[in-house]
């Protein structure tokens, strides 16, 4: 009789401990940061060459997380700089760099070598575009320029 009832005994105790796991599993605190679909949008870009959707990922990422009040995970406000200054817009890749450095500390030494480099890029694109053209125009002497 011993036996039996250390048999129901070692069971009810498996029981609670698994009803307990499942019980506080429930519980648990949400993660610390609102990845969404990252790592979808980063295998579309770089292993099937699809980067049509990834902008569409990030920006929904960034609604979500805030919609959420969870914290957006290190690097995707630089990734997103990134792809916007690839694009051309050097403006808004300074803008998300910015975000990226002032909730990251850790990241600013990189943050703010690429605002240098893209504020660089952009100071000598203006120059340029405001530098005259030569178009062999004859000068003063009819000498072709």
């Amino acid at each position: 009789m011993f036996r039996c009832d250390l048999k129901f005994v070692s069971r009810l105790i498996f029981c609670c401990f698994i009803f307990s796991t499942l019980l506080l599993e429930g519980c648990a605190k949400p993660g610390l940061f609102y990845w969404g679909e990252y790592e979808d949008s980063l295998y579309e870009r770089y292993v099937a060459n699809d980067s049509g959707h990834t902008e569409a990922h990030l920006q929904e990422s960034f609604a979500e997380a805030q919609k959420t009040n969870q914290r957006v995970p290190p690097g995707l406000y630089a990734d997103y700089g990134f792809m916007l200054y690839k694009r051309g817009d050097k403006s808004g890749a300074i803008n998300f760099f910015d975000k990226e450095k002032k909730l990251y500390p850790e990241s600013s030494l990189l943050m703010t070598k690429l605002i240098d480099r893209v504020n660089q890029q952009k100071n000598s694109g203006q120059l340029k575009s405001a530098e005259p053209t030569k178009n062999n125009e004859p000068t003063k002497n009819g000498d072709q320029q």
